[in-house]
């Protein structure tokens, strides 16, 4: 039988495995490159980097749990920052800049760029004079670009699935919300149904169309980005709900029409298509934005004038 929580073991292996082997080559890499006499490549370290990764190699095949095979690639990815201690001192400009470059090319927020940057020019332009200071210098870049792709990851691996389900929640529920609305005559709670499904669905389209860059976690939102979610959509419900029922109040017509008449016809079983897409489609607006319900209540009733001091 079909085991799928050992193949998704095996498939993260084969990942660790790679990521492993990939930190190996980079630094072994990074000490095939022409330096000069002068520049003396420590033999000891190397070692002891390359002994690590083997023991780390061994115990990823080994390994039968996904968060060990994580903590291993993490430790992995330790192991290959110390390929900085390897570059010969007159590339380590140039493999600084490249580290930057790569981070900035995936979107990252310019302050943290402009941050790394400094770095880069107050440590790595004098490598000649102070090597040792040069390398650890390229070691914190590296140590900030694996930092930023793990971040990349996580960001991905919460907004991917998040996007999926709301995408499937928008299509669903205005299908739910029109059935509600037709079978209302038998059941007229369901009027009330109808109206929460449809503010869910526009209120979904709404966190959808404003989901965050991937400079949330500059503001340490990432973990709670779910919570506000579903916040935001019980938000757009609400608010939808209680603009339905604003409408509903208003002698607001459409082609000779109000929505309470909409309502009606569904209540009582006269509604035709254009009535049922009005009241899936009305309350869907509504929710689309939580905001929508007090730019509803600005145009109706006006803006509220200041109280003059004195």
């Amino acid at each position: 039988m079909f085991d799928r929580g050992n193949a998704k073991l095996e498939k993260h292996r084969i990942e660790t495995l790679s990521a492993i082997t990939g930190e190996r080559v980079y630094v072994e890499a990074m000490v095939q490159r022409p330096r000069s006499a002068t520049d003396v490549l420590d033999e000891a370290l190397l070692d002891t980097v390359l002994k690590r990764l083997a023991e780390i190699e061994a115990k990823a095949r080994a390994a039968a749990h996904i968060d060990d095979l994580d903590d291993l690639e993490g430790v992995a990815e330790e192991q290959g920052e110390f390929a900085a201690y390897f570059c010969p001192v007159m590339d380590l400009r140039t493999e600084g800049q490249i580290v930057i470059d790569e981070i900035e090319g995936w979107g990252i927020p310019a302050a943290p760029v402009k941050s790394l940057r400094e770095l880069l020019d107050g440590a790595l332009k004098d490598g000649h004079s102070d090597p040792v200071a040069a390398r650890s210098a390229l070691r914190s870049l590296l140590r900030e670009r694996n930092a930023w792709a793990d971040y990349a990851d996580d960001y991905e691996d919460t907004m991917r699935p998040l996007a999926w389900k709301l995408f499937s929640t928008t299509v669903v529920l205005p299908f739910v919300a029109a059935l509600s609305f037709h079978f209302a005559v038998r059941f007229s709670p369901l009027l009330i149904v109808g109206l929460l499904c449809a503010g869910a669905a526009g209120s979904c389209v709404s966190v959808v169309a404003k989901m965050p860059a991937l400079d949330v976690s500059l503001k340490g939102e990432l973990d709670a980005y779910q919570r506000r979610v579903l916040s935001r959509i019980g938000v757009g419900v609400i608010a939808s709900l209680i603009g339905s029922g604003l409408l509903a109040w208003l002698p607001v017509s459409v082609q000779n029409q109000t929505f309470a008449d909409a309502l009606t016809a569904c209540a009582t079983g006269k509604a035709m298509g254009t009535t049922m897409l009005t009241v899936v489609a009305f309350p869907m607006i509504l929710g689309f934005s939580e905001r929508t319900l007090t730019s509803f209540e600005q145009r109706v009733f006006g803006t509220p004038t200041k109280s003059r001091k004195g």
